[in-house]
């Protein structure tokens, strides 16, 4: 057997080895909740927009449900899993929330109940992103086995697919697979698995770098890539066509007017009063993030960077300013930038790991809690809140703290877009850095 594989394997073992007994339960139960309504014929996008009206009517204020928000190809993958837990016996819905008032409860406060079919649940419901992980360290290990090794071991990829159980590597994989096979000039599949990569908004960022690469090999390319694309993104416009206004206010005004959160700088806006300053800084950034970008994509186009690198560089730009950074979001760069600045990358992976450990590990250890709470299984009921740990833990890091690793987060982050440009521009100071 050779190495790269067996690597694969060791990654795959681990994260099957904690898959089953950690989990946002959170996030798991609205993947759980889209395969069960779907399987039932239902539009989800039509659920959680109504979810989201009650909600805003209740309250009086703009407040969105944070349901199932992201293009349809996650829940395409899913279903085979979901209904081969289905079969062997599982509950249809293992993880459950108590009754609760429509408004702001129904966003911060659920408590959890789980069924004893919840173990097995998340056990196969994380076997896609465990599966899209123990590829691609195959591909790093076709390429160098201690990259292979440094991602199969990694803390951070294990807690956002082993733990967490969010698809992020499924991104990864969806993207590193398509550059690969652009580079291959296979442009059609290409297309293809970059459009799945969309399975989470924010690779779209990197659709100007494919254009701009492919243009350059030709009409031909272009074209195919962009069949290839076109063809992915079926499933988004059956959905678009089915319900527009549901789906586009779930999966992009969602995205577009959530609050700043996560590991970024704005999240200093939290505790700003001055409603006029907030507004002002606001539109500053706004304004600095689309200059950097575009300046990124002139960058690009006056120089011939490879597709990976480019791809690099939107995606860095998009954990700089983009308002909403959550921890599982550094996952799709991870791959290409081990390729690229190795040691860049292992910086920004232990200030992920540390975030993710700090400001969600209460959340990831629930199931285990619940588990220990009642060793029988059986209706395991959450003494847990959800909207209190995360009082809890913002409390305990303060959101000054926060904001000041956001910023040390930021300036990595910068610091490597700088370094990957000067070395595209210096190819003999040290070419990829493996």
């Amino acid at each position: 057997m050779e190495k790269a594989l067996k690597i694969a394997l060791v990654a795959a073992t681990l994260r099957l080895l904690v898959a089953p007994f950690f989990g946002h339960l959170w996030d798991i139960k609205t993947l759980q909740e889209t395969l069960y309504y779907t399987l039932k014929g239902e539009n989800v996008y039509t659920l959680v927009y109504s979810l989201s009206r009650k909600v805003s009517e209740s309250t009086g204020q703009p407040l969105f449900y944070e349901g199932f928000a992201y293009p349809p190809h996650i829940t395409l993958i899913l279903i085979p899993f979901y209904t081969l837990y289905l079969a062997l016996g599982g509950d249809p819905q293992p993880i459950k929330i108590g009754e609760m008032v429509v408004g702001v409860g129904l966003l911060y406060e659920p408590k959890f109940y789980l069924s004893k079919d919840t173990f097995l649940f998340m056990t196969l419901i994380k076997a896609p992103m465990i599966i899209a992980d123990s590829i691609i360290v195959y591909i790093l290990g076709r390429r160098s086995l201690r990259l292979a090794t440094i991602y199969a071991l990694s803390p951070y990829v294990i807690l956002i697919t082993g733990v967490w159980g969010m698809f992020d590597s499924l991104v990864a994989l969806s993207l590193l697979a398509s550059i690969m096979l652009a580079e291959r000039g296979r442009y059609m599949l290409s297309g293809l698995a970059y459009g799945f990569s969309l399975m989470k908004l924010y690779p779209l960022l990197a659709l100007p770098v494919f254009m701009i690469g492919l243009k350059r090999r030709g009409l031909n390319a272009l074209t195919s890539f962009t069949l290839g694309f076109a063809v992915s993104q079926v499933p988004t416009l059956a959905y678009m066509i089915l319900d527009p206004q549901s789906f586009t206010y779930t999966v992009l005004l969602f995205h577009l007017l959530r609050q700043p959160s996560g590991l970024t700088p704005l999240r200093m806006l939290s505790v700003a009063e001055n409603i006029t300053l907030t507004s002002i800084i606001s539109i500053c950034h706004t304004i600095v993030a689309v200059a950097v970008y575009l300046a990124i994509l002139a960058y690009l186009a006056r120089n011939e960077v490879d597709i990976m690198r480019g791809s690099a560089l939107t995606l860095l730009h998009f954990l700089a300013f983009s308002k909403v950074v959550h921890e599982q979001f550094y996952l799709p760069l991870y791959p290409l930038l081990l390729q690229l600045r190795i040691r860049e990358a292992r910086l920004i992976e232990a200030i992920f790991t540390s975030y993710t450990l700090v400001n969600t590990g209460l959340f990831l250890i629930a199931p285990t809690l619940l588990f220990l709470i009642d060793y029988r299984l059986l209706q395991l009921q959450a003494s847990i809140v959800y909207g209190d740990l995360g009082y809890i833990s913002m409390n305990f890091i303060g959101p000054l703290v926060s904001s000041l690793i956001s910023t040390i987060t930021f300036i990595a982050i910068v610091k490597t877009i700088v370094n990957i440009v000067s070395q595209g521009r210096n190819p003999t100071r040290g070419g990829k850095e493996t």
